[in-house]
């Protein structure tokens, strides 16, 4: 799997496809790994390229860490690549990076899906507080592997998807605490309520039913952003892209082939 050096740091992507380019963004405390369902699918058609944010993954830990300084970080991996424009893909955490990437390079983000996802992750609420703080302390006393087991339960729930809460469980549990610990830090510091207006690009929005994110603010999100869908998968949880993954993948590719 290739690396590259941005900024004096390792960055480690992988790439697989030929087409019209789209950018794979993981979540907190995941890697380009958790893609294992989109780019088998997904790579039929674009060439699909799945970066490992800092400190993730084989990523470098020593990068900044601030949202828009990831933002940042990958479009000057797309420069490295030789992508002028592309379409954003991104999960969670990576739905932070990929608004930002938008703001930032309007001109290089052809289209947006944000996949369980936010536009400010400041615990402003006492629930989102309480998530917060919780997830400090947990992975600040215990670690990581004692969050990657209660992640990957509430992610799926269900008796036929121990083979999903196992792959997850593996995947997060290879995580580093400095890591994770930097990484939710400055997410919490990260919100762009206002600037939602300001996205241009085509962008499709995906929430679950039982998503960390209530739908009300999904629906605020939607609002926000000019000529933005909104696509609500029932009975889902936080990780959509795994357990709907064949309706996840038709979606995507419907909304990113649409004016093709």
């Amino acid at each position: 799997m290739p690396t590259i050096s941005i900024d004096g740091c390792r960055c480690h992507y992988t790439e697989a496809g030929s087409g019209p380019a789209l950018l794979l963004i993981h979540g907190l405390g995941a890697s380009q790994a958790d893609w294992f369902t989109q780019v088998p699918a997904l790579s039929a058609q674009f060439r699909c390229i799945a970066p490992d944010l800092v400190g993730h993954g084989g990523s470098d830990p020593n990068g900044e860490y601030g949202i828009f300084a990831q933002a940042r970080r990958l479009l000057r991996l797309l420069d490295v690549l030789g992508v002028d424009q592309c379409n954003v893909l991104g999960h969670s955490m990576g739905g932070a990076v990929a608004q930002s990437m938008a703001l930032l390079a309007p001109e290089r983000v052809r289209a947006l899906v944000i996949c369980n996802s936010t536009a400010g992750f400041r615990p402003v609420t006492p629930k989102k507080m309480l998530e917060a703080v919780a997830r400090i302390g947990l992975v600040g006393v215990l670690g990581v592997k004692p969050l990657a087991s209660l992640i990957a339960f509430r992610l799926f729930p269900h008796d036929d998807q121990q083979d999903l809460r196992k792959t997850m469980r593996d995947h997060f549990a290879q995580g580093s605490r400095p890591v994770y610990l930097r990484s939710l830090m400055a997410l919490g510091r990260w919100s762009i309520w206002g600037r939602l207006p300001r996205i241009q690009a085509r962008t499709l929005i995906v929430a679950a039913e039982h998503d960390y994110f209530p739908l009300h603010e999904t629906q605020r999100m939607v609002a926000g952003i000019p000529g933005a869908r909104l696509k609500v998968f029932d009975g889902s949880r936080h990780g959509t892209p795994m357990d709907r993954a064949d309706a996840f993948n038709a979606l995507v590719i419907d909304f990113l082939t649409a004016d093709a």
